[in-house]
């Protein structure tokens, strides 16, 4: 009997979880698709950056069979409208990161690793946004704070 109310539990979180893409997606004037839908759920998880070929990897081994073109396609039309951001890492890979808070990232030059960093963790690069205009004569819309080094587990391995 518990598994049944644990079942059904879950059941009720998928679709919470469905109705908060629907909204996400209609606030930003697109139809609802389950691929947009499921592209959203696997970049919702934390400190998850993919390129679209890991992405197309890991949606197949949750058993989602949705072709490399239409996640190309979704990923392009979801970050034009800023439900997702499209980043280079250290290797040149572009990569797609679903977390909209606003954030930085940490980059190991060594194993590629690309973890998030909350934005109140480091010092606000916006802070010197007068300067830099001044400097370049350029008008600043955002910035975001890279970092470059050794991961936890490849420096101890150094």
């Amino acid at each position: 009997m518990l598994e049944w109310i644990g079942g059904v539990f879950f059941v009720a979180r998928i679709r919470e979880k469905s109705a908060v893409y629907r909204e996400r997606l209609k606030s930003k004037g697109l139809r609802h698709t389950q691929p947009r839908e499921r592209i959203l759920a696997y970049l919702d998880r934390k400190n998850v950056h993919p390129t679209p070929e890991e992405l197309y990897r890991g949606l197949r081994k949750k058993g989602h069979d949705i072709g490399l073109s239409t996640i190309y396609l979704n990923l392009h039309v979801l970050r034009d409208v800023g439900l997702v951001r499209e980043f280079k890492d250290p290797k040149g890979q572009t990569r797609f990161d679903g977390w909209s808070k606003p954030h930085h990232h940490l980059f190991c030059r060594v194993c590629g690793r690309v973890e998030d960093l909350p934005a109140g963790q480091a010092p606000d690069p916006m802070e010197a946004k007068e300067d830099v205009e001044a400097a370049t004569d350029w008008r600043l819309e955002s910035a975001q704070i890279t970092y470059w080094g050794l991961c936890p587990r490849c420096k101890g391995e150094a």
